[in-house]
């Protein structure tokens, strides 16, 4: 909106606002002349063009009815249009709308150069699924909704229906959800709102599945006037679009709804959104959709707003968004379904091929690239392993790319999506009746070989490489026993042997963290100094910061906190950015540990300590939050959740069980794949360290000011400084509700009564301006000076 004002009033002739069917185009438009009205006495003449035919040539007999003129029968309209706008003072200064240009390019074409050329001061507003395609157009592409605004429109649209959504945060992550998945479309919000007169929202969420039984084509407008009738229903908005393109575009709009959905964003970097180009051509093209038209016809279908792209600052990707997806597969199934069964046998060999071919390249210098690849293409990989094919040899091609993921050690999502292991979902007593079974087999000598095999473990048997790494992995994570270190060194050697380079370093990784968790001393630092050598002249990047995380872990256990929150500061620096939350999030688990013992074994000044127990807190409650979300219980897991304990028993010991709860639960709140946790714990460095015994370390009554989060430490200051709640709100661009929520916050964590207690618990760091805050208070000031430092 702001920046459409700034072009109105600035020097642009042609403005056009573009993007899909029913994303707000003209409403934006009329929201910006009237914002733009209230400052400028300009002309509007506003021309809807929504109801002439396709290509039609009267475009220039609308516009000027638009400006008054009904009385035209000179068959040169196009200069009457020009003289009605050159004629009259003021003309000059006029605006001109064309609304819904799409599908009379042609003659909107005429119509603007003919203007602009004749009619120098005049500025044109147009709004199109496409460009106009004038030399010097501005266009204006008008996003979807923000989530936040989306919901906002979405419980707005549910109270007209007499159904509306309650603040409760089971239903509003629903009503998110059913958002997110009609791509924040504010007239498919609408249109999913209005479902809500006959149904529940979990109910229309549940019509929104994304593939063939999605019902969403089906809805339309229960009203019966006021609707466009291109906007009357999903389908209506997205055929309106469809029959505008070309065969060959038509052809590859159905063709690419092979591939897995997009969506907006806003993160440069966002995982799993869009395909790359040389994907499209290799599932999509034949003889009949050659592959040097593929480019082109891309680009053409995102001009028409049906394709969506993801441009970052090395490459562009492309997608479509969920409902076109949906549109476009209904098409080529009900039209070609022998062709869209084709074509998704392509898709899923595609991938395939492309995640076998990253067996070669795992710890190697390449490995980077292929796990980036991967991860953008999350959701195409797991399409090609999750849908049942009928026929028996499709199916086998998504279990070998099944088979080749979980034969790898992937760092991310897949080790939950897939299942790989029980034991990093907490059930310990699964994976060891699976490993048990393994002594059924000829492996192991005796009457019962389960009771021989435990027996086994500092000895040598005839176990595969890979029961032996099970089963170290087993005893490390579960028996929290030192007997993994020689499982794993014995399954390490076993994967060499047989030439298994994935299978060996996999193994070394977790005889590096096991050496460090359950080694004495010597053999702790000693083990971890060899996997780091190793691993920094292997070129391996995963393998390095592995080697660093297991080094940190044995460096915290034995006292060098320093020296172990260096590395893992390497760490989170580096994966942060590239939002690996596997490896990002035990490199936090390494500095939770390397914090828990500074807090232990010394004592800081009453604040450094104080906070340095807080963020402890904040980090344990975003380290638990981020395993869950790849599906792992770390009560479940014996010896993360003793490491935890302890981290949290060290903390609590500071700043007392209610403000390390209130701490924790702020931690939660970090998005898992957003890399806030990584950046906060990057900036969580060690205070100042004293030689104070912890036995002579002071009371730390500071601690309960860092429970509160940075919003309310904001808040605290200025109703410290005596501002009420209302000029809190003013100064704070909030609502005083938000506010009045925040003090009852902060009077709850400080354990206080009245708002004006919370003076004694402000930093003395802090104290001058909440100083500086009382005395414009008492001026009757509502603005506190913006070049105040806001760091509290």
């Amino acid at each position: 909106m702001e920046r459409l004002g700034q072009l109105l009033s600035g020097t642009a002739r042609l403005i056009t606002l573009v993007g899909p069917g029913g994303i707000g185009k003209t409403r934006l438009a009329a929201e910006a002349l009237r914002s733009l009205h209230r400052g400028e006495q300009r002309p509007v003449y506003w021309s809807g063009l929504a109801d002439i035919e396709r290509d039609s040539d009267t475009v220039e007999q609308d516009v000027l009815r638009s400006v008054g003129r009904t009385d035209v029968t000179d068959p040169s309209t196009l200069d009457v249009l020009v003289r009605s706008f050159t004629d009259g003072a003021g003309a000059d200064r006029s605006i001109l709308v064309l609304d819904n240009c799409e599908h009379v390019l042609a003659g909107v074409g005429r119509v603007v150069t003919a203007l602009l050329g004749a009619v120098p001061g005049l500025t044109i507003l147009a709004t199109s699924r496409e460009p106009i395609g004038w030399v010097d157009e501005y266009l204006l592409t008008v996003p979807p909704l923000p989530p936040r605004h989306a919901l906002e429109l979405f419980r707005q649209r549910a109270e007209l229906t007499g159904r509306p959504i309650p603040d409760e945060p089971g239903v509003l992550t629903i009503a998110a959800q059913i958002c997110r998945h009609v791509d924040h479309s504010p007239l498919f919000i609408r249109l999913a709102a209005a479902r809500l007169r006959h149904r529940s929202a979990a109910m229309v969420l549940g019509e929104l599945t994304g593939d063939a039984d999605d019902k969403r084509m089906r809805w339309s407008h229960s009203a019966r006037s006021g609707i466009d009738v291109r906007h009357r229903g999903v389908y209506d908005v997205l055929a309106w679009s469809f029959e505008l393109c070309s065969e060959p575009e038509r052809r590859l709009l159905e063709r690419m709804s092979v591939f897995a959905a997009g969506y907006e964003t806003d993160s440069a970097e966002s995982l799993r959104n869009g395909i790359d180009l040389d994907a499209v051509v290799a599932v999509c093209a034949d003889p009949v959709l050659p592959a040097e038209q593929v480019e082109h016809l891309l680009e053409r279908l995102v001009e028409r707003s049906l394709v969506a792209t993801h441009i970052t600052e090395t490459r562009a990707r492309w997608y479509l968004v969920e409902s076109v997806r949906v549109f476009a597969w209904g098409r080529l199934r009900r039209h070609d379904p022998d062709l869209a069964s084709r074509l998704a046998g392509r898709h899923r060999r595609y991938y395939r091929d492309r995640v076998v071919a990253g067996q070669s390249l795992r710890y190697g210098p390449r490995e980077q690239a292929w796990l980036a690849w991967a991860r953008s293409s999350w959701d195409n990989i797991l399409l090609g392993i999750e849908p049942g094919p009928v026929d028996p040899g499709e199916a086998m091609i998504g279990l070998e790319t099944a088979g080749v993921l979980l034969s790898r050690w992937i760092p991310f999502r897949a080790a939950s999506v897939l299942g790989w292991h029980a034991l990093w979902r907490g059930r310990g007593g699964y994976a060891g009746r699976l490993f048990d079974g393994c002594a059924a087999t000829d492996y192991l000598p005796g009457p019962d070989p389960r009771l021989c095999l435990r027996d086994t473990a500092d000895s040598a048997n005839g176990l595969p490489a890979a029961v032996e790494w099970i089963w170290g992995l087993e005893l490390m994570l579960i028996g929290i026993d030192p007997r993994a270190i020689t499982v794993l060194e014995r399954a390490s050697r076993k994967f060499a042997a047989s030439g298994d380079r994935v299978g060996a370093e996999r193994s070394e990784v977790l005889l590096a963290l096991a050496s460090a968790v359950l080694g004495d001393q010597e053999e702790a630092l000693a083990s971890t100094e060899r996997y780091l050598l190793r691993s920094e002249s292997s070129g391996s990047p995963m393998s390095l910061s592995w080697a660093q995380i297991a080094r940190a872990v044995a460096l915290a256990e034995h006292g060098r906190v320093e020296e172990a929150m260096e590395m893992t500061h390497l760490v989170l620096t580096r994966y942060g950015a590239e939002e690996d939350t596997w490896t990002t999030n035990w490199a936090v688990g390494a500095h939770i540990m390397a914090l828990a013992r500074l807090l232990t074994d010394r004592a800081h000044s009453t604040r450094a300590a104080a906070d340095l127990a807080a963020d402890t807190a904040r980090l344990i409650g975003g380290y638990k939050a981020g395993h869950r979300s790849v599906g792992i219980e770390i009560d479940g897991i014996p010896m993360v959740a003793a490491g935890l304990r302890r981290a949290a028993a060290a903390a609590c010991a500071v700043i007392g069980e209610q403000a390390y709860a209130a701490a924790e639960r702020d931690g939660a709140v970090f998005e898992p794949e957003s890399g806030e946790l990584p950046r906060f714990a990057a900036a969580t460095p060690p205070p100042a360290i004293t030689a104070t015994p912890r036995s002579q370390a002071p009371q730390l009554t500071c601690g309960l000011w860092s429970a509160l989060s940075r919003a309310e430490r904001e808040v605290a200051v200025f109703a410290a400084a005596g501002w009420p709640n209302s000029a809190i709100a003013d100064e704070r661009h909030s609502s005083v509700r938000t506010v009045d929520a925040q003090v009852a916050s902060i009077r709850q964590k400080l354990m206080i009564s009245s708002r004006n207690d919370i003076v004694r618990y402000v930093p003395d760091e802090l104290a001058e301006r909440v100083r500086c805050y009382a005395s414009e208070c008492r001026r009757g000031r509502r603005s506190a000076r913006r070049s105040a430092q806001r760091q509290v």
